[in-house]
């Protein structure tokens, strides 16, 4: 039976992380082994609330940024022996009850990477110039990777085991471009599911409080992963890096 782990990111959602982890399918097949939280500098009672709901918490001290606690995330994941992780945000914009369609390609040897697809779904609501961005970086992203997504910064996707022992992300940013990037490039199978997107009810972006700022640092962590995917393949394969460590 193959093992399941979801990883959630969380900074400060006190307000919705019970509320995503109690959705998330209890009953699937294969049913889910371990239930993770990241918390990535957290000033209020996201952990307690998140052990108080059944999750496991992995404290990062202090904050550390997206990037590290997906990188976290996995190496607790490849750590519990799971088959197949499952990451997803912990502000209850992404339905957790998508966790089986975003996870059956993968069961059905179909896909490595799996991606939830706000853009090819329903998305209730989404400021403009966050919507801009994102059309702007999936087609970057898509042509650099050479697969037909519609939405490179999903933080709702799903991987193999496989996938995740092999991933590079560097970035000290965001993971969500390069990790698409890295396993196209290495010749993992992508691909999306349509899935819902929900107005956000707490809160603000923990990620992009200044686009610009933004814009800029993901435009370098795209750059930086595709030329070291081109270097890399001028290598012998023995030297390639791997992650994590």
């Amino acid at each position: 039976m193959r093992k399941i782990t979801v990883v959630i990111p969380a900074r400060n959602e006190e307000e919705t992380i019970g509320n995503v982890i109690n959705r998330i399918p209890k009953h699937m097949s294969p049913s889910i082994s371990t239930l993770v939280v990241i918390d990535d500098g957290t000033r209020d009672r996201t952990a307690s609330t998140a052990e108080a709901a059944g999750a496991k918490v992995i404290n990062l001290g202090p904050r550390r940024g997206l990037a590290e606690a997906f990188r976290a995330g996995l190496k607790e994941a490849l750590g519990d022996n799971a088959d197949v992780i499952v990451t997803i945000d912990a502000d209850a914009q992404y339905l957790p009850e998508d966790i089986p369609r975003v996870v059956a390609p993968i069961l059905a040897e179909k896909a490595d990477v799996v991606l939830g697809s706000r853009f090819a779904g329903w998305i209730e609501d989404m400021p403009i110039k966050k919507k801009i961005g994102n059309l702007l970086f999936t087609w970057i992203t898509r042509r650099l990777a050479k697969v037909p997504i519609t939405d490179s910064q999903t933080g709702f996707r799903a991987m193999t085991r496989e996938v995740a022992e092999n991933l590079e992300v560097t970035s000290d940013y965001t993971y969500t471009q390069e990790m698409i990037i890295d396993a196209a490039l290495k010749g993992f199978r992508v691909m999306e599911e349509p899935i819902f997107f929900g107005r956000r009810l707490h809160g603000e972006s923990r990620l992009i409080p200044n686009l610009h700022t933004y814009a800029a640092k993901v435009t370098r962590t795209i750059i930086k992963c595709y030329m070291r995917n081109m270097l890399n393949r001028k290598k012998p394969k023995s030297l390639a890096l791997k992650y994590p460590k």
